[in-house]
Formats: structure tokens, sequence, C-alpha cells
């Protein structure tokens, strides 16, 4: 059966990334345009548009629970108050003890129904193994540095329980499962192998029933891999090649906004050929999906 989509917001982006949903019914609907240096917004239920610009490329963003947001700028991250009031945080120096080695940049990130928010970080010309991922204690205080060797630190989730972290490493070509405790991972494994052709795992979010929302770059699609085996069970067919992620929204988290990009600056892209390149789509895929987790103690 295949699951039909539509056009949500048709402003271009030239890398829309990490959308979340929040407010009243889940349907402030959130995202960032990262080489754009936006972030933009869309009511899912009176349709009313917002944006504002960054001062630099922005990875990720994500709602606070007092208000404003949290934002992957390329240097932060950052705290912005719904005035505009940018506050420091500590940085990846901080947590590293060394300066970036390339020039990197924030990724993606999501807060944990714990609380903690992890965050990933990339070289801005692809180098393997120059990233990795941390995590941000809910007050803002303590960034960790949890593991290097990383690519492009991209998608990640938790089971219901609390006992999994579902990651991927996009060069890896995999979807991968931690052990989860209290903030610590361990025992990583790979979940789901993903195969020449299928283009490269990006972002992702996981349904009430734990099963995996993988958006693919180069892919053309959405795909959904069972949380315990990683059989794919669904997919979502875009007419757009570079799909970058997705998140549940709605009053009954039944309906998957997904983000998708032009494409990386300078990378050719072919508009006639794909003329809804950078938009937000909406699907309803026929599951139960999970809250967006605001950031802050």
């Amino acid at each position: 059966m295949s699951i039909a989509v539509e056009v949500f917001d048709s402003r271009r982006n030239q890398l829309g990334e990490g959308p979340t949903a929040t407010g009243d019914k889940n349907s402030h609907v959130q995202w960032c345009d990262i080489y754009g240096q936006l972030i933009r917004s869309k009511n899912l239920i009176t349709g009313e548009v917002g944006e504002y610009k960054t001062d630099e490329p922005v990875g990720f963003q994500i709602p606070r629970k007092k208000g404003g947001d949290i934002l992957g700028t390329a240097n932060g991250p950052v705290l912005r108050d719904k005035d505009g009031t940018l506050h420091k945080m500590p940085s990846r120096e901080d947590a590293d003890g060394f300066k970036d080695k390339n020039v990197l940049r924030w990724n993606d990130a999501k807060v944990c129904p714990d609380g903690n928010l992890f965050l990933g970080s990339m070289a801005y010309e692809n180098q393997t193994n120059e990233g990795a991922l941390y995590r941000l204690s809910s007050d803002g205080k303590a960034l960790t540095r949890l593991f290097g060797g990383v690519a492009i630190s991209n998608g990640m989730d938790w089971s219901n329980d609390l006992t999994r972290m579902f990651y991927i490493d996009t060069f890896a070509m995999s979807v991968d499962v931690f052990d989860y405790e209290a903030g610590n991972l361990s025992n990583r494994r790979k979940l789901v192998e993903i195969s020449d052709g299928m283009g490269y795992p990006d972002g992702m979010c996981s349904d009430a029933q734990d099963n995996l929302w993988v958006a693919f770059w180069m892919g053309s699609c959405v795909r959904c891999f069972d949380g315990k085996t990683g059989k794919q069970i669904a997919e979502i067919k875009l007419p757009v090649q570079k799909v970058t992620s997705c998140c549940f929204a709605g009053e009954k988290l039944d309906q998957l906004i997904i983000t998708t990009a032009v494409g990386n600056p300078g990378e050719p892209m072919d508009l006639n050929e794909y003329p809804e390149a950078g938009f937000i789509y909406v699907a309803q895929p026929g599951v139960i999906g999970k809250k967006t987790n605001l950031f802050g103690a």
C-alpha cells in the first residue's frame, strides 16, 4: 500500500532539517534551513508561517520549555530567547579540550525523554571520522563528548522503555542501536544494514511501537524499519531526491512531517527535474508517533 504525501510548506530550503512539532495539539511545526541560516515554522491547524535568521549555519533547532529555542549554530550551541537574545553555552572545545582540527558544524540533535540533549557534529567537507556525539545536560551547563570517529552524526531516538538508543552515522550505512541508561551508551551494534542503491540514511524518528522512520538522502523516500528486527515494513516515496528528516505532528501524532533539501552549497540540482526540492511535506502513514521533547530543566 502506497502512502500519499502532499506539500506542507512550499518555501524552498537549501538544506531543510530537524523538524519538531510542539505547542497546542502538536501543531507548531518548526525546522531549520542549515545553509539558508533560517529557522522556519508553520502551524498545522491555522497555516500561520514564521521565520527568523541566524548568524551562522544552524544544524538543529529545538523549542525550549521556557520559550525560545536551543540552536545548533556552527560554533554554538546557543540559547535563543523569544525576543532574539542569544546566550552562550558550553562549546565543542570546552567538551573536547582541543580545537576542531577541520571546520566542523553541529548537525542533528534530539532531546531524550529523560531531559538529556544528544547532539552530533560533522565536518563541512564530509571528512570521515572528524565528527563526534555529545550529551548536554538539561540545565545546559554540562556538555560531554561521548565518542568520536563519526563521519556525519545524524538521526537518533529512544525506545519507549528508555533502554535503547537508535543512532545513525550516515557514512556507516546503517542504523545502530546502543544500550541506554541514564544518559550513558554501551554495547553498540547494527540494527539495519543499508544496501547500495537505497540512498544514505539521514534523520529519523520513531513511532509509538518503536519502529523507525528514516529519511534517505539521494533515496527519494522515508522508510520504516522494525525497531527490534531491523526489517523494512513501509516506504513513503517523495518527488525529490534529498530527503533529510521527519517527525510526528498533530493532535493524534498521526501526521509525519518530512523535510527535504536542494542540496549542500555547490552541489548541482536540476530544479526542472525536481521542482519541489527543498519543500516540506506531510504524510499520514497510519501509525501513531511520539511527541517532540522540549529542551530545558
